[in-house]
């Protein structure tokens, strides 16, 4: 029974030849694209993955809209389970192209060594006046390493007391430096679901 069957497939093959041969690739084909892709995907995870932890990426972020403290990390840092805990800053700004004001995100990156920057081309900042940012500002901007660039806060709007009529005071300037050097070209870390990274990074 088994070498009739033998037979009759061989003889189907014989007499379907083109057909048997185009059926066969189209299989191959399909198999080698699925193998590919599932090997892709599992490496790009495996590169994401070792990429972060060498960058130390945080497993957690905690943000308040009225600021954290020092003591407010020091507590989080004390809690079971917390390997390190450290606080970070950023704020969006303006940044000018000409005449045209773009917003630019500022991060101030602590030394404890979480979310470190991958740094692409030049040096990581050193001084006050010096910053680094991404390939996508330099981009926007036209700016390159070595060029000044000059930040300005966002106007903050000033809030009215109904009753007296009073008003609260403008926030005094979160930097007291608004203009500095490129120094770097980084990809923020931090930023995993934009390909170029956020606008800009000083330390």
């Amino acid at each position: 029974m088994l070498k009739a069957s033998v037979k009759d497939i061989l003889r189907t093959i014989g007499k379907e030849k083109k057909r048997f041969f185009s059926i066969m690739t189209i299989t191959i084909l399909g198999v080698t694209m699925m193998t590919g892709l599932q090997a892709g995907c599992e490496d790009l995870r495996l590169s994401a993955d070792r990429f972060y932890d060498e960058q130390r990426l945080f497993d957690v972020s905690i943000m308040s809209t009225l600021g954290l403290t020092k003591e407010d990390v020091e507590v989080i840092a004390s809690m079971e389970g917390i390997e390190l805990a450290e606080g970070s800053y950023s704020e969006v700004v303006h940044t000018k192209k000409g005449e045209i004001n773009k917003t630019a995100e500022i991060k101030i990156f602590q030394n404890q060594g979480l979310n470190q920057p991958y740094l692409v081309e030049g040096r990581l900042p050193k001084g006050k006046e010096e910053i680094a940012v991404t390939a996508a500002y330099l981009r926007d901007t036209g700016k390159k390493i070595g060029d000044w660039l000059e930040i300005e806060e966002r106007e903050k709007e000033q809030e009215e007391e109904a009753e007296d009529e009073l008003s609260v005071e403008e926030e005094g300037s979160n930097f007291p430096i608004t203009r500095f050097q490129i120094t770097g070209t980084i990809i923020d870390v931090m930023d995993i679901n934009n390909a170029d990274g956020s606008a800009a990074s000083h330390r």
